[in-house]
């Protein structure tokens, strides 16, 4: 039997829901309610975050220091997003993950305009569109053991972003070869039916900048994955594939 930290939920399945142009419309506002708009920025410059408490000011909101279940906005540079813990917090949220683009869409137009366009990538929208169609959290139906220790990110942070997520930690190893845990009833919600991802809902996580790597398994429910697949998919918000350089077991 699994060993986990909280209870397991039962499984799931795997209903995916497909959202049409006129349904992404309908959700566009959705993270938007009548409660005092918050902005967190991340990786800003000076004169950007000038810029966004401006904003604030401008739409009545205020400025937060570190990331809470207040916070409405994160916002971050034009260009790549970082997968800062501001930022990977927010998506797992559903915040509005916008670019400085959209600050200062609102400050010349002297009001709030649709964040829509302004979102930091296909990430950003899924996670904000997943919160306003109520489907669960990224990491649902998904347990996790972290092996070994861990340098960037840390344990302590790849903990927080786990639990934030919906997944389960695990006490102990699980082991590919116990007909118990190929036989749990779980389903990781939202692995796209027919992928790799579909088949597995037990992780063995490693950071990959330890001298020391473990054997990747890939066998069944269980498979070995490094931290970083953990912030990519949370950036992209979904269940990437697993690759390996290492020879399975």
């Amino acid at each position: 039997m699994l060993e986990i930290f909280q209870e397991a939920s039962e499984g799931n399945q795997c209903a995916k829901t497909s959202l049409s142009p006129s349904a992404l419309s309908m959700v566009s506002d959705c993270v938007r309610r009548d409660e005092m708009a918050v902005f967190l920025t991340s990786k800003l410059s000076q004169a950007e975050r000038l810029q966004v408490a401006k904003l604030g000011e401008l739409l009545e909101g205020r400025m937060a220091d570190t990331f809470s279940g207040s916070v409405s906005h994160v916002v971050v540079p034009e260009g790549h997003m970082p997968t800062t813990s501001s930022t990977l917090m927010g998506l797992l949220a559903g915040c509005w993950v916008v670019k400085c683009s959209w600050v200062e869409a609102c400050l010349q137009a002297g009001e709030w305009m649709p964040e829509n366009e302004h979102e930091a990538g296909e990430g950003p929208q899924r996670s904000r569109i997943n919160r306003c169609s109520l489907l669960p959290p990224l990491f649902d139906g998904c347990f996790f053991f972290l092996l070994g220790s861990f340098k960037v990110p840390s344990k302590d942070k790849l903990t927080k972003l786990l639990r934030e997520g919906g997944g389960q930690l695990l006490i102990r190893q699980p082991k590919p070869d116990s007909d118990v845990t190929q036989t749990l009833n779980a389903a990781a919600y939202h692995a796209l039916p027919g992928s790799d991802q579909a088949l597995c809902t037990q992780y063995i996580i490693f950071d990959r900048q330890c001298p020391h790597k473990p054997p990747a398994v890939r066998r069944g429910k269980v498979w070995s994955a490094p931290s970083n697949w953990i912030i990519d998919c949370i950036a992209a918000f979904r269940l990437l594939p697993v690759s390996h350089p290492q020879t399975s077991v």
